[in-house]
């Protein structure tokens, strides 16, 4: 019941923070989701299969930035770069944050599991704002 709780939880947060719910779900989410179906999966093995997805994100990102790297006109990407580096800031200040108030303030191991996904949604978005942008200079 603990771990239904969780997923349904990890889930619903998934659609709730996903940034572009009109495209496919990706294949990241798609191997996270299946981690998430081993049977009697314990809330370390869950935290684990979302640590994974966002490293997973954090590497889609650095496609995507590389590729924006190699195509945006260097005014533009020296704006980008700019904007990168006060994203990264951000997403360290924010996931110290989400460490300290589910890690320390709220109390029980569930919390970990939602700490991790809150982490990976953060990077997933920024993934995903990443690709919309190199997509849409091929139009």
């Amino acid at each position: 019941m603990k771990n239904t709780l969780i997923i349904l939880i990890v889930f619903l947060s998934n659609s709730l923070f996903s940034q572009n719910k009109s495209l496919q779900e990706n294949f990241i989410d798609i191997e996270e989701s299946k981690c998430f179906g081993k049977q009697d999966i314990s809330n370390a093995e869950m935290r684990e299969c979302t640590i994974i997805a966002r490293e997973s994100w954090d590497k889609e990102l650095n496609k995507y930035y590389n590729l924006l790297s190699t195509k945006l006109p260097k005014d533009a990407f020296e704006i980008l770069k700019a904007s990168q580096k006060e994203w990264i800031i951000y997403r360290d200040k924010e996931s110290k944050f989400i460490t300290k108030f589910y890690f320390e303030v709220k109390e029980g191991t569930m919390w970990y599991n939602i700490a991790e996904n809150k982490k990976k949604e953060i990077v997933k978005n920024r993934a995903l704002e990443l690709q919309m942008y190199f997509e849409n200079l091929e139009y």
